[in-house]
């Protein structure tokens, strides 16, 4: 009798915690969390462990917005990239928010890199 409750408690237990397996979640990104860049990046690149859509993607820096370009009307893909425009050395916030293809559940997050100044030529 306790066996037969013990199981039917981890099944329910397992039943109940699988949609949070479902989440789309972050592998990596490019250029990566906290890199320090001598060169500007053209473009931030997504990847993800399943097929996602972007909902939003924005960059910051020193809380200005620099403004980017977003097709939400492109397909789901486990790799999303955006295309920045010419940066300044500073340090930079990218926030992001993607909805997975296969079942709409959204997931977003933070990451920052710098853009470091070239040394000067002597």
């Amino acid at each position: 009798m306790i066996k037969r409750g013990f199981t039917a408690m981890a099944v329910a237990g397992m039943i109940l915690a699988g949609p949070a397996f479902g989440h789309a979640k972050l592998r990596s990104t490019l250029p990566a969390a906290d890199a320090q860049l001598t060169e500007a990046p053209k473009s931030v690149t997504l990847t993800f462990n399943e097929n996602v859509r972007l909902a939003v993607l924005s960059v910051a820096a020193d809380g200005r917005e620099i403004p980017v370009t977003v097709d939400r009307s492109a397909p789901a893909a486990s790799q999303v990239t955006v295309t920045l425009p010419a940066l300044a050395p500073g340090k930079y916030q990218v926030r992001w928010s993607v909805l997975a293809a296969d079942d709409g559940h959204a997931t977003q997050g933070t990451f920052s890199f710098t853009i470091v100044p070239a040394a000067a030529s002597r």
